[in-house]
C-alpha cells in the first residue's frame, strides 16, 4: 500500500507546474494587447521578488535616512546619545571637584579649630605613590638640595623675650635676611620687610594648610598658610610659588622664591605678616632676625 503523501504532493506539484496564458485584450476592438505565458510557480517566485526587493528599500530608508526619527517609536538620535554621554562625564569631574572641595573645607575647618588636617597630607602621600616619576636630578638640583638642608639645621628659632602672651611657638625663619621695614599697624603696614637676595627659598614659619596661592596686584605672588592656635602666615613679593590651595605644609619647607613682584615692591624682599585670631601681631615677637 503507496502512502497517501505522495499522491497529494504530486498533484499539488502538477497544479504549480501548469501552464496559463496571461492575455490583455483591448475592451472595444477585443484585440489581443499583450500575452504572456506563466505558471502558479512563477507568480509565487515573482511576488516573492517583488516583496524582497520592497522590503530592502524599505529597511535602507529607515536605517540610514532621518525617516527613522518618525517611523521608529522613542528612537534617539545619535547627536543626543552622544551628548548625554559627554554630560555623564562632566557630571562625573563634577563630582570629584566637589568631592575635593569637600575634603579641602574640612580641613580648613579643622585647622581654624586647632586641630590637624588629615585630608590634605594623605590626598597629597597617595597621589606622589601613584606617580611614577623616572628622571635624573642634575647636578645643580643636587646642589641646591644640600644648601637648603644645611641651612634646615640652624633655622629654628624660639620665639623672642619680648612675647607678651604665654603661648609658645617654635617658628622657622623664612629667610636669611635684615628686616628694612619693621612693623607698624598705625600707618597700614601690617608685617615686616625683608631684603635677601633673589630667588632665595622662603620656608613656611609653621607646620599648615596653603589657603591662598594665587597673584595680586599689591602683593604680587602671594602664599598663605592657616596654622593650629588661629595663626596665619602671609608671605607676598614672591618670585614663584612652589605650594597651590590645600596643600599640607612642615615648618621649614620651602614654598617659594624671593622676588620683585606686585605694585608694592622696590626691590627683592619678602614680606611677612602674622596673624592671630584676626589680629595682625609682630612676626620680630616670635622670629629673631639678628645677626
Amino acid at each position: 500500500m503507496k502512502p497517501a503523501g505522495k499522491p497529494v504532493k504530486r498533484k499539488l506539484m502538477k497544479k504549480l507546474r501548469s501552464r496559463f496564458r496571461l492575455t490583455v485584450i483591448n475592451e472595444k476592438t477585443f484585440e489581443e494587447q499583450f500575452s504572456y505565458s506563466l505558471t502558479p510557480m512563477n507568480v509565487i517566485i515573482m511576488f516573492g521578488g517583488l516583496l524582497l526587493v520592497f522590503g530592502s528599500l524599505i529597511y535602507v530608508l529607515v536605517a540610514f535616512t532621518p525617516l527613522k526619527a518618525y517611523v521608529i517609536p522613542d528612537f534617539t538620535d545619535y547627536t543626543y546619545r552622544e551628548d548625554a554621554r559627554k554630560a555623564r562625564i562632566q557630571v562625573d569631574s563634577l563630582l570629584d571637584v566637589l568631592n575635593r572641595n569637600e575634603r579641602y573645607l574640612n580641613d580648613l575647618t579643622t585647622v581654624l579649630n586647632g586641630g590637624e588636617p588629615v585630608n590634605a597630607e594623605g590626598d597629597t602621600s597617595r597621589e606622589a605613590q601613584e606617580a611614577n616619576l623616572k628622571f635624573q636630578v642634575a647636578d645643580v638640583d643636587s646642589a641646591l638640595r644640600r644648601k637648603l638642608a644645611y641651612q634646615d639645621r640652624y633655622e629654628l628659632q624660639a620665639e623672642g623675650s619680648k612675647v607678651a602672651n604665654k603661648t609658645a611657638f617654635l617658628m622657622f625663619k623664612p629667610v636669611n635676611g635684615t628686616v628694612s621695614n619693621a612693623f607698624s599697624p598705625s600707618t597700614g603696614h601690617y608685617g615686616i620687610d625683608l631684603i635677601a637676595r633673589k630667588d632665595e627659598p622662603v620656608k613656611a614659619v609653621l607646620d599648615g594648610t596653603v589657603i591662598l596661592s594665587s597673584f595680586t596686584a599689591e602683593g604680587g605672588n602671594v602664599i598663605q598658610l592657616q596654622h593650629a592656635n588661629n595663626m596665619v602666615s602671609i608671605y607676598k613679593h614672591n618670585s614663584a610659588l612652589l605650594k597651590q590651595e590645600g596643600d599640607f605644609v612642615k615648618a621649614g619647607q620651602s614654598i617659594a622664591f624671593i622676588g620683585d613682584t606686585g605694585d608694592h615692591s622696590e626691590g627683592p624682599h619678602l614680606h611677612l605678616e602674622l596673624w592671630q585670631n584676626g589680629v595682625p601681631v609682630n612676626p620680630e615677637l616670635f622670629i629673631s632676625f639678628g645677626n
